[in-house]
């Protein structure tokens, strides 16, 4: 005679629960994970250039009157360079703002991972506090609360940079008389 084992009453709760989380662990890897690598990428770029552009134009700022004072021969080839460089950096930084767009991708990436943290810790709420009967709606929920969520950092971070932007604007001088 063949017996099936007794499997316990809430045996088949529990492996609703478990393909419910391995579902949204799949929803969450394929739409909230490779945004926090999107910005974990983009952050590096803007920060450097941030930092680098603006030393560079502090340097330079502060050397201008030193090599202004000086006695070498083409100073007024190197004033001339410093100042065009100044200039330079000094517009490429307003335009690309790079400062914002390290802050925005920052905020973003963090935020998103703190939402990830959230998720995780909804998906162990659910596991440990709540009855079998409620688990699987709360792994769903949770994971439209953090898809609704991601979309939100996502848009507001994206609305933020092309809200700022802007095409520098030419100095038309004095109007004639």
């Amino acid at each position: 005679m063949n017996q099936q084992p007794m499997q316990h009453p809430n045996s088949q709760l529990v492996d609703t629960f478990t393909d419910a989380v391995e579902a949204a662990s799949l929803i969450k890897k394929e739409y909230v994970d490779p945004r926090i690598g999107w910005y974990k990428a983009h952050t590096f770029f803007p920060r450097w250039c941030f930092r680098v552009v603006g030393i560079t134009t502090i340097l330079l700022s502060v050397s201008l009157p030193a090599v202004a004072a000086s006695g070498w021969p083409r100073k007024d080839m190197a004033l001339s360079v410093m100042s065009v460089t100044i200039a330079a950096l000094t517009g490429l930084s307003s335009f690309y703002r790079w400062e914002r767009t390290w802050r925005g991708n920052s905020s973003a990436q963090m935020a998103l991972e703190q939402l990830c943290a959230k998720w995780k810790l909804e998906l162990t709420n659910a596991r440990l506090i709540l009855s079998p009967e409620e688990r699987v709606k709360h792994v769903y929920q949770a994971t439209d609360d953090l898809l609704a969520n991601a979309r939100s950092v996502v848009s507001s971070e994206s609305e933020g940079f092309f809200s700022g932007l802007q095409f520098p604007q030419q100095n038309s001088g004095p109007k004639g008389s």
